[in-house]
């Protein structure tokens, strides 16, 4: 899967979640996207590595290492005429009994302005709601004597930001997830829907007008492709508003291919 640098488009924005098993290339799909893209990046450091290097291991012109202004670790990349390419802002908490990852996290969000950013990405929901979970373990609800208030408080939060905040965004957003363990009714199938807390699980997918799930398929010769599922079946979940193909290669460019 070749990525290119820097796209210029005029297809107008999509709001894609993207789902699959570890390793389905989810990362280095969402960095085919127009640029500049920020990423709010919850996995551990090391992971971020699809936004600031290429499939050869080539770099995009990684800068140094910096922190922002609520304490957040940034990375980023730019091109040879020295425009942005990829923001990368890390939320993931160093001593997870003084969690403060998600509350600098809402901070930021609460000041945000999408409008310079050709794309967003959230990777991954995951370990986003691990670090809202332990800010309602150990911040806000440290006195709860059930457990279920810390998993109840971080579905809100996880609720308020993926299907409100990102909704509003007039850019293209890309919501990166895994595969849920568990099978839900759909069309009258059980079928695998991203995996998020609570409620979220069944209810994500209808904020997003692309759900596309991310899988490895080998060819011929025998070499992993990577491609996208756009319409669900018996197994999974997936739609395409923009009538993406299905198959489709994990690019952003074959979206839009007819």
């Amino acid at each position: 899967m070749a990525i290119t640098t820097t796209i210029t488009t005029t297809n107008p924005s999509v709001h894609l979640l993207e789902y699959g098993e570890s390793g389905s290339g989810k990362s280095t799909s969402a960095r085919t996207f127009p640029t500049p893209i920020i990423t709010f990046f919850w996995d551990p450091f090391g992971n971020e590595r699809p936004y600031l290097y290429d499939l050869t291991g080539q770099p995009y012109g990684v800068a140094c290492p910096s922190v922002d202004e609520f304490g957040t670790p940034v990375q980023e990349s730019y091109a040879p005429d020295g425009s942005l390419l990829v923001r990368v802002e890390h939320y993931i908490d160093r001593d997870p009994f003084v969690p403060e990852a998600y509350g600098r996290f809402l901070r930021r969000i609460a000041a945000f302005d999408p409008t310079p950013w050709a794309t967003v990405i959230n990777d991954s929901v995951t370990f986003m709601e691990l670090m809202a979970r332990k800010q309602q373990q150990y911040v806000l609800n440290k006195t709860a004597r059930e457990p279920r208030q810390w998993f109840a408080g971080s579905t809100d939060t996880l609720e308020e930001v993926l299907m409100i905040r990102f909704g509003s965004f007039p850019c293209n957003v890309v919501v990166i997830a895994h595969v849920d363990e568990d099978k839900d009714e759909l069309h009258g199938s059980m079928v695998r829907n991203p995996s998020a807390p609570g409620r979220l699980r069944k209810r994500s997918p209808s904020g997003y007008g692309e759900v596309y799930h991310a899988f490895v398929r080998p060819d011929e010769q025998g070499t992993p492709t990577y491609l996208w599922q756009t319409r669900g079946d018996h197994q999974f979940n997936a739609k395409s508003l923009i009538g993406a193909p299905s198959p489709c290669p994990q690019h952003y460019l074959a979206m839009w291919a007819r």
